[in-house]
């Protein structure tokens, strides 16, 4: 009788393997195909023993499974595509370097640049793949808070003059409605009269004065309505860009202000079936009003305020990555080639530091201006050169699963 072999392997050694099967290739993934790879490695390995690890890393919530489809096949398909999946396997697998495989880069690429070309994805890659705190931040964060870090960091650095500037429009715009709109209470009797009489239950108050002087904005409540406002595409008019940020204001400033009257004097069915109709027209009323006087002003500081945050949502993953880059200076953690590849990108080109963040904003710029000149353009293609050495040299790449 030919005794059975019996296989044993050090801890997670199967499951890592098999998390780097998947890394290394595109797309669903199917399971023979994962058992193959397996088999290839680990010789006498069985199918149970795959489907098992499989589905622990599964629970552990690093993979995701999807199951048999009739019309296409019959096998488990398993895929790593979510930020909280690479960061479980960062958890449960410390030693698997997600940073250098092309498939996690393009996840958290994806997920985090809102701005997409490929310039900036190229750019974006690389320094996640050279910088491995800058690649944790990534993946342990939502977008939202990248932001908000980013723009903290900018904003008390080289930031500083520019932020200053702008929290000075802000300013203005929040003093001018507290004038019209805040403490007119012409005003809001207005609105109350066109707007709410017909359409609320107003029994509560007989004369809405007092109650209208009541309503208020704080200055904190408006530099969040102003910080919500996505910034606009750059292809719009100014113009137009402009009306559209104090439309979009007018809007919030309205659901902001007039959503708890809502709730108190209207009768509850009938609140739902009419809020946002109400919200939009008294919108438009708080819209009209703010534009009666100088309107282009308020657009040019509303432009101004935009463009301000386009600039640091552009670059905030620029911005993550330098402060990342000097902290693991600090902390003895920087690599021999990110320090290498700083080196030669500050040497690469020469730049005007005029309203420009960052190299890496310079190379976007020089890459989508066809209007740079032919000096320009070969440092550019320097640049692109390095970045394309760098990802070459470095970076695992994804391939078809046969």
């Amino acid at each position: 009788m030919i005794e059975k072999r019996r296989y044993h392997y050090d801890v997670g050694e199967v499951k890592s393997k098999t998390i780097e099967v998947i890394l290394r290739h595109k797309g669903l993934i199917k399971e023979p195909f994962i058992r193959k790879s397996l088999q290839d490695k680990y010789d006498g390995i069985d199918q149970g023993t795959v489907n098992r690890h499989l589905h622990d890393l599964q629970k552990l919530g690093c993979l995701a499974l999807i199951p048999p489809n009739k019309k296409t096949t019959r096998a488990n398909r398993w895929n790593i595509t979510t930020l909280k999946q690479l960061e479980k396997i960062r958890q449960h697998f410390p030693d698997i370097t997600l940073n250098l495989y092309e498939k996690s880069l393009g996840i958290v690429s994806r997920y985090h640049l809102r701005y997409i070309n490929p310039a900036r994805y190229k750019i974006f890659s690389l320094q996640l793949l050279l910088s491995t705190s800058f690649f944790d931040l990534c993946i342990k964060n939502n977008s939202e808070t990248f932001y908000a870090k980013a723009y903290e960091i900018y904003r008390f650095g080289k930031g500083c003059d520019d932020d200053i500037l702008i929290q000075g429009y802000i300013d203005d715009i929040y003093a001018k409605l507290t004038t019209i709109i805040f403490k007119n209470i012409n005003f809001l009797l207005s609105i109350w009269n066109k707007q709410m009489s017909n359409s609320l239950n107003i029994k509560l108050y007989s004369d809405p004065s007092e109650y209208l002087l009541t309503l208020s904005l704080s200055r904190k409540k408006f530099q969040e309505i102003v910080d919500s406002i996505k910034p606009q595409d750059e292809e719009m008019q100014e113009e137009v860009s402009g009306m559209e940020l104090v439309a979009i204001m007018s809007l919030r400033i309205s659901t902001e202000i007039f959503r708890k009257s809502f709730q108190e004097i209207s009768d509850e069915k009938e609140f739902s079936r009419k809020a946002v109709d109400l919200n939009f027209s008294i919108a438009q009323d708080i819209f009209d009003k703010i534009i009666e006087e100088d309107p282009q002003i308020l657009y040019n500081k509303m432009i101004k305020i935009n463009n301000h945050h386009r600039k640091i949502q552009y670059n905030n993953p620029f911005i993550i990555f330098d402060h990342c880059f000097e902290d693991d200076i600090l902390n003895n953690t920087v690599s021999p080639e990110e320090k290498e590849f700083m080196i030669r990108k500050k040497s690469s080109v020469q730049k005007d530091n005029e309203g420009i963040i960052s190299y890496d904003e310079w190379y976007i710029r020089s890459k989508l201006d066809a209007s740079y000149d032919r000096d320009k353009m070969s440092e550019c293609t320097a640049y692109d050169d390095l970045y394309d050495e760098y990802l070459k040299k470095y970076m695992i790449p994804c391939l078809e699963a046969s």
